[in-house]
């Protein structure tokens, strides 16, 4: 078993080694340039996107948003043991909603 080991620790250093994502000039950088691989442009963040919801389905993108929402932040408060009695109604009455609107 130790010979396996000491054959995998340089396997594992070297590609390590290999796939190292930025050059040692850039590493004491504040601001590095980086570029992608494949375009060569520098990546930016700044650009957003716009979702067209049609007129007819905004209510009930807007429910279903909403119901999103809600039950993330009830996940977190279970993980935590957080009981939020209000919240859980709210869920129930939007999924209501949303089945009733379905049918």
């Amino acid at each position: 078993m130790a010979k396996r080991s000491y054959f995998l620790l340089p396997v594992v250093l070297a590609a390590a080694l290999a796939g190292a994502q930025s050059p040692v000039t850039n590493l004491g950088r504040a601001n590095p340039d980086l570029r992608v691989a494949c375009v060569g442009s520098p990546l930016t963040c700044s650009q957003s996107f716009t979702v067209a919801v049609p007129a007819p389905l905004v209510r009930r993108a807007k429910l279903k948003a909403r119901l999103i929402t809600l039950l993330r932040e009830s996940l977190y408060d279970d993980a935590k043991g957080i009981v939020n009695i209000p919240r859980e109604k709210e869920i129930k009455n939007i999924a209501n909603k949303l089945r009733s609107d379905r049918e």
